[in-house]
């Protein structure tokens, strides 16, 4: 059993290095791979690999209970902002899977409530042909949001920035004390929040946006571990 699971968790790893590469995460699975590998045909590191297997499972249970706690929380109605944190942008201009999830949940939202506005926020990464500020407001635009109601911050780079940039934007137009969601993918929205009440958008509620099922092991993993070291550093 344990050798395939550790097969299961190499074939998963290289799956996310295909699909995922950017920052390098897969490695973890095929490091965990070989671990359960390594337990299932060697008897004398079976037991340790097994208790650290435990300990990390346990861990990452209870921290992604954590986040999807805050990922299943609707925001109220009628808010003034949403701010919709970027994604990667393809090569083609067009958003990425992700950033699509995000921008169909504000649409949803900016339908059902005609008097909030939309902050599109992100800049232009080095593999990216168009600011993701710009490529957000065209979806916007392009799927029936009225022009006048999307704002964009295309000077951002991370989500800490994403946050604050935004945050000043509103300040700037006199709405510091605006009621503001924060629209961003499930598996992200506990950190993006947590970054909010640091860097200027304090009271700010979470829109959660769904995430590819496939993904979302590796995405959810990830998390757990930033939010960890988040904590432990006092980032978060």
């Amino acid at each position: 059993m344990l050798v395939a699971l550790g097969v299961a968790s190499v074939v998963y790893g290289v799956a996310m290095a295909a699909l995922y590469p950017a920052g390098g995460f897969f490695v973890v699975w095929l490091a965990l791979g070989a671990a359960l590998v390594a337990a299932g045909l060697v008897e004398r590191v079976r037991l340790a690999v097994c208790v650290v297997c435990a300990m990390g499972l346990l861990a990452a249970c209870v921290m992604g209970a954590r986040l999807w706690a805050v990922a299943s929380d609707a925001p109220p109605a009628g808010l003034d902002y949403l701010v919709v944190l970027g994604a990667n942008v393809r090569r083609d201009g067009s958003p990425s899977e992700a950033l699509t999830f995000r921008l169909d949940a504000a649409l949803a939202y900016l339908r059902d409530n005609p008097g909030t506005v939309c902050v599109v926020s992100g800049g232009q990464g080095p593999d990216e042909v168009r600011p993701e500020a710009d490529v957000m407001a065209d979806y916007l635009i392009e799927h029936g949001v009225d022009e006048g109601r999307v704002l964009r911050e295309d000077r951002s780079t991370s989500t800490e920035e994403n946050i604050r940039y935004s945050a000043e934007l509103l300040a700037a137009r006199g709405d510091a004390d605006a009621t503001v969601g924060v629209v961003t993918n499930d598996f992200h929205l506990y950190r993006a929040l947590r970054i909010a009440q640091r860097s200027g958008l304090p009271s700010a509620r979470g829109l959660a946006a769904r995430s590819n099922p496939l993904y979302l092991p590796h995405a959810l993993l990830r998390e757990c571990c930033a939010v960890a070291l988040g904590e432990l550093t006092g980032r978060l």
